[in-house]
């Protein structure tokens, strides 16, 4: 009964702090339909990889969702894109209360961001056929990089490569198929979802070597910058308790920077 009084008294002494003392005002600023909807698409650890029963779904983003939706005492509402891109477009129009995403200072334009939750390489898959061998070889004449539309990976190997030409893929399993077929020589994106595809492409391998770094944190639909402070004290709660850890650990997620 002390221990329950106790964390009803932090999260009063939280709502006060950032909130005005309502203890509503948090369910409403980051849910006002009164359910949270948590954009997720499918495919990567980060987000969602769909089992067969809510206890076996994994994903950092799915789980985080979950968590936060029940320490607000409110319903929690996956709603699942085929791709990231997606997610995004629906988090800009508010259709969407919360993402987790690769928090570029491009996206701070529309969305508003949380501490970062944890880090992940990027990098290059390639298939089995392929004699690239490091990150280094990529940037060729006649070398065909797969990359998300609208990917953060679109953004920086834009102006990153000079010789090699990049192919917008549609989603993750174009991306696997065009792999696949020769289509392209390479695909890119963090190495949490490489490990992913590499798992489904026989032979495939990851190119030794690092391209940078996704900074990963919860996004908001801009307007909502009241509820950050409450998003960034969620996620010290959860580093604290080591839920954080065990999630990350269940989504299987590889590629996590360790530092």
């Amino acid at each position: 009964m002390k221990k329950r009084q106790t964390l009803k008294v932090s999260f009063i002494l939280v709502c006060a702090l950032f909130f005005g003392g309502c203890a509503t005002q948090p369910q409403k600023a980051i849910a006002p339909s009164g359910a949270l909807r948590v954009g997720l698409y499918l495919g990567s650890p980060t987000s969602i990889i769909p089992g067969d029963s809510p206890a076996t779904t994994r994903g950092v983003s799915y789980e985080l969702g979950r968590d936060l939706a029940n320490s607000l005492g409110i319903p929690f509402e996956p709603i699942v894109f085929q791709k990231n891109a997606e997610v995004l477009v629906a988090a800009k129009e508010g259709k969407v209360d919360l993402l987790l995403t690769n928090a570029t200072p491009a996206r701070a334009k529309d969305y508003q961001f949380s501490k970062t939750v944890f880090r992940v390489e990027q990098g290059y898959l390639v298939g089995s056929t392929s004699s690239l061998q490091s990150i280094d070889q990529v940037d060729k004449k006649g070398i065909n990089i797969g990359v998300s539309i609208a990917s953060s990976s679109e953004a920086s190997l834009s102006s990153h490569l000079k010789n090699a030409t990049l192919v917008r893929t549609k989603s993750l399993d174009d991306a696997l198929l065009m792999l696949k077929s020769g289509k392209l020589d390479a695909f890119s994106t963090n190495k949490a979802i490489l490990y992913e595809l590499s798992d489904q492409l026989k032979g495939s391998r990851i190119l030794s070597g690092t391209l940078g770094y996704e900074n990963f944190a919860l996004g908001v639909p801009l307007g909502r910058e009241e509820v950050i402070p409450y998003l960034n004290g969620f996620i010290d709660r959860m580093n604290a308790s080591g839920r954080m850890a065990e999630i990350i650990k269940f989504s299987g997620i590889r590629g996590v920077a360790v530092n």
